[in-house]
């Protein structure tokens, strides 16, 4: 592999980032090849590996992390592009924090793809500081996040929209998805009641006891905060320590689709210690980490779809199980990753 791919792969990419400057576009293919080749979230590390020398290129680096540029032009360019690779009519979305050693709080929407989940938009927050919390408040700041992913998305591609319990308990979040026209699959916490057609509130958690069995109605749920026609799904895998009790507002999904939610846990432990050491990166601002975080996220996505050619191929990485099984060994970030070092070791 040349070491130009990946530059050529991000320029082809951003042809549908509109609203961005050429001089945006061209420092994003530079400094993404930088963190794919150092495996680094450090500024220094990024720079170096850059190409060209060094000391200059840190200083261009910083220009960009400090730059105005408006994320949400980015996000909307970056969903349409990232969807158009994908190819799909039906694309799963997933919202989740994470936290940067107890420094930084990021709220992330990704869409899920074999395995990992592609961050399309996020913001960044000082953890733990009432202060830098974007004031609107959990759910109107998700709404707001995937309001810019909407105007990327093309139309006649359907989106469902996935969440844990502490995020998914959100009747006005509920509101907000089914007011963009998507359907969502929420995992709610054990105490939360559905009002049955004859008028019955039920715990619907408790209506499962055992491993194995499932539970699903139809009523309306939040009975405090406002109802919301609803389908609700308890399911207890046998494999598993507790029950999913989940809401949506598609009939059509049983809840086991939720699994797919945790592939975004799979892609920031990529971010961090599996691939660009996140937690690693020093930003003095909330706006320079977010732009920090476009480069990150840029070369993730090139290493994932580099695996998945490999695993299109047939040329993934196998190792056997004790019964002589072969299996894959790596994730796609895993295999994308060991293929470009292979023909590219980092400078």
């Amino acid at each position: 592999m040349n070491l130009r791919k990946l530059y050529q792969w991000v320029k082809k990419t951003s042809n549908d980032w509109g609203g961005v400057t050429r001089h945006f576009r061209k420092n994003v293919q530079v400094f993404a090849l930088g963190v794919a080749r150092s495996g680094s979230s450090q500024i220094w590390k990024i720079a170096g590996a850059s190409g060209g020398r060094a000391a200059s290129q840190r200083r261009r680096l910083q220009r960009f992390l400090a730059q105005e540029q408006p994320l949400e032009v980015f996000f909307r360019g970056w969903t349409k592009s990232v969807v158009k690779l994908l190819a799909q009519k039906l694309i799963v979305l997933v919202v989740d924090e994470t936290k940067l050693k107890d420094e930084w709080g990021v709220m992330v929407v990704g869409v899920v793809y074999k395995g990992r989940c592609i961050p399309l938009a996020w913001q960044v927050y000082r953890a733990n500081s009432h202060a830098d919390y974007p004031a609107e408040g959990q759910s109107h700041l998700i709404i707001r996040l995937l309001q810019q992913i909407k105007a990327g998305v093309p139309k006649g591609v359907k989106v469902r929209v996935f969440a844990d319990r502490g995020i998914g308990t959100s009747p006005g979040l509920m509101r907000g998805i089914m007011a963009l026209n998507w359907t969502f699959l929420f995992r709610v916490t054990k105490q939360s009641k559905i009002i049955l057609p004859t008028g019955e509130a039920v715990c619907f958690y408790d209506q499962v006891t055992v491993p194995g069995e499932t539970y699903s109605a139809q009523g309306l749920v939040f009975k405090k905060r406002g109802q919301i026609p609803a389908h609700v799904r308890v399911l207890w895998s046998k494999h598993a320590q507790e029950r999913w009790a989940l809401v949506t507002n598609d009939s059509a999904l049983t809840g086991w689709e939720y699994g797919q939610r945790m592939w975004i846990e799979e892609a920031f432990r990529d971010l961090k210690s599996y691939g660009w050491q996140l937690e690693q990166a020093i930003c003095d601002c909330p706006k320079r980490m977010a732009h920090l975080w476009i480069l990150l996220v840029v070369a993730y996505a090139w290493m994932v779809f580099l695996g998945a050619a490999v695993l299109d191929l047939g040329k993934v990485t196998l190792k056997y199980r004790s019964e002589g099984e072969p299996v894959r060994r790596w994730s796609l970030f895993r295999e994308g990753r060991q293929t470009f070092l292979s023909a590219s070791p980092p400078s």
